[in-house]
Formats: C-alpha cells, sequence, structure tokens
C-alpha cells in the first residue's frame, strides 16, 4: 500500500527530540488505563499516527521509521492523510508521511498470531538523546524478558477511561506499567494487563515495553487489541518476526547478517510438565470483535470498531 507524500509543517521543537529539514511553525489545532501522563523526555519514540480519521499509536526504532500496528493503517486510500504527531500531545508538533506498509500475512479474522505489524516512514530525520529503543533481536534477552509475570510498560495516546472524551486523555502521551500473563503457542503475541492497568483505544501500534538484564529498555510488543471494555488486558504481536519483512521494506536491519532469515530465537514459551503450553489467564472481560482504532470527529473524539464475529479481542 502507498501514497503520495504529504508535507505537513512542523512546530517548536522539544530539546529531547529534534526533527530536521525545514521545520516551520504549525497553528494550534484544537488521553492508557491505570496509568499517568508522561513528562517532557520520557518515551520520545512513542509518537501518535493520525491515519485517514483514525488514531493510533507507533513507536520510532530509525532515524525515519516508525512500528505500528497493521490495523491501523490496512483500511486506508492511496490518497489517504497520514501524520505523525510527536511531543507530550497531539496537535502540537507534526511530521508528514512519505510511506507506509501492513505485513502481508496480517489476518484480522484469525484469533491469535494475527501478523497485526505496519510500518510508516517518516519525511525529516527524528532523533533521541540515548538512541532509540529497538526490537528485541537476541535470545538472551528474550528469555530474560518475555515469560508470564515479567514487567512491561505500555506507551500510547489513546483514551484512559474508555468513555472516548478529551477528558479520558485521548491525544495525551500515557504510561503504564503491568505484567504478561501469557505468551502466545508460537510466541508470536503475549497477552498483558488487567486489573484497570491498560492500554485502550487510540493506544493501537504503540510499544509494551519491557527492561533486559543490561538495564537497557526493548520494544517487545505492538499493541494490536484487547478486552472490551479496556481494563482487562490485551494482545501485543512481538515484532520479531516481523523484522526480515521490515528490512526488505523499508532497508532497516535490525537482525544482520548471522539472523538473515530472522530465526535465531526461539519464540516459543517453555511447556509445562505435562506437555501443554501455559494457560490462558482468566478473566479477560467481555470480549469484543473487530480491529479498532480511535477516530477523530469534528466536534468530538469518538471510536470506529469493524466487527469480526470470528474474532476474540476487540483492537485497541
Amino acid at each position: 500500500m502507498r501514497f503520495a507524500p504529504l508535507v505537513v509543517a512542523i512546530g517548536s521543537l522539544w530539546p529531547v527530540a529534534v526533527l530536521a529539514d525545514g521545520l516551520r511553525a504549525a497553528p494550534e489545532v484544537d488521553p492508557i488505563i491505570g496509568g499517568r501522563t508522561t513528562e517532557p523526555g520520557e518515551f520520545d519514540g512513542v509518537v501518535a499516527i493520525q491515519a485517514g480519521n483514525g488514531l493510533c499509536t507507533g513507536t520510532v526504532v530509525a532515524s525515519r521509521l516508525v512500528l505500528t500496528a497493521a490495523h491501523c493503517l490496512d483500511q486506508l486510500d492511496d490518497n489517504a492523510e497520514v501524520v505523525v504527531h510527536y511531543g507530550q500531545e497531539i496537535n502540537k508538533m507534526t511530521v508528514g508521511v512519505s510511506d507506509w506498509g501492513v505485513h502481508p500475512r496480517f489476518c484480522p479474522e484469525c484469533k491469535e498470531d494475527i501478523f497485526d505489524y505496519g510500518y510508516v516512514e517518516i519525511q525529516a530525520d527524528f532523533s533521541i538523546p540515548g538512541g532509540f529503543i529497538v526490537p528485541i533481536t537476541t535470545q538472551d534477552e528474550w528469555d530474560q524478558a518475555m515469560a508470564p509475570g515479567k514487567e512491561v510498560t505500555l506507551v500510547g495516546y489513546g483514551d484512559s477511561s474508555d468513555d472516548g472524551s478529551i477528558q479520558g486523555g485521548i491525544g495525551i502521551k500515557r504510561e503504564v506499567t503491568t505484567t504478561i500473563r501469557r505468551i502466545s503457542p508460537a510466541g508470536l503475541e503475549f497477552y498483558a494487563g488487567g486489573n484497570d492497568m491498560d492500554s485502550c483505544n487510540g493506544d493501537s501500534g504503540g510499544p509494551a515495553f519491557v527492561r533486559v538484564a543490561s538495564g537497557a529498555l526493548r520494544l517487545a510488543g505492538i499493541t494490536s487489541r484487547g478486552s472490551s471494555p479496556c481494563g482487562n488486558g490485551g494482545y501485543y504481536g512481538a515484532p520479531y518476526p516481523a523484522l526480515c519483512w521490515i528490512r526488505d521494506e523499508t532497508g532497516v536491519d535490525f537482525v544482520g547478517l548471522e539472523c538473515s532469515n530472522c530465526d535465531c530465537i526461539d519464540t516459543a514459551p517453555p511447556r509445562e510438565d505435562d506437555g501443554c503450553a501455559v494457560a490462558r489467564p482468566s478473566g479477560d472481560g467481555a470480549i469484543g470483535g473487530g480491529l479498532m482504532v480511535l477516530v477523530l470527529g469534528v466536534a468530538r473524539w469518538g471510536r470506529r470498531v469493524r466487527e469480526h464475529a470470528a474474532r476474540a479481542s476487540a483492537p485497541r
């Protein structure tokens, strides 16, 4: 899926997230469950993506590359307007998008391991002091971080109240720390959150970060879908299975020659003594159907739901 380059004015710069190439002032334009608003300087690589009428979240993992969810992009027309917002809230600083892509194995009607991976390429270089938070690419880091009970930090610009209101925090960057509850049998997705510590509408495509033994943060998951109403947890796609596709599409290589086929990590979770995979936790809540992003209305914020009866979850 491709579209013509979109030129968008960029506003004043935050000192910790700098965009280059022809920046100029832009006019002003009129919120994660159980979390808090981030401070300037926190998670500067997390950005908002306005794709047509939808609002999603993404993670800048290279100077011009943002990883997000496929369902944020797969229904767009070639001429759809796509804009990336950065900073603590949307409509303050924006940059245009030159290209986007949806994983060819994206399966919205599937129940699990749906390859909900997408990307956008921005038109100006993005830099972050200390460097980008990149995906897990080694077995050691995977084993350190990817197991039930391990902590993950969810970040996004979505709803914090599930009522679709500006007062709910839509368009404001928020974060919450929760835990992984289950990893899919193939290890392509994990289920995390619950007890009102969760991502929500508009957080689609945003990151689930983990901290590995070295102390570094890594991108462990991309927000896909979850309970409806929000608060009972959701699914996150592990980026590793998509990294060869990302390399072939964009030229950005996270795996190198030694793992050029993206097969150097055994992502399958440990088995129980009886040979069965870890069971899905109970209490996942009322699960809706379809892939959902937050939709921007003319006079108010709303949300769009595409129902898929075969799905066991609602999109973020």
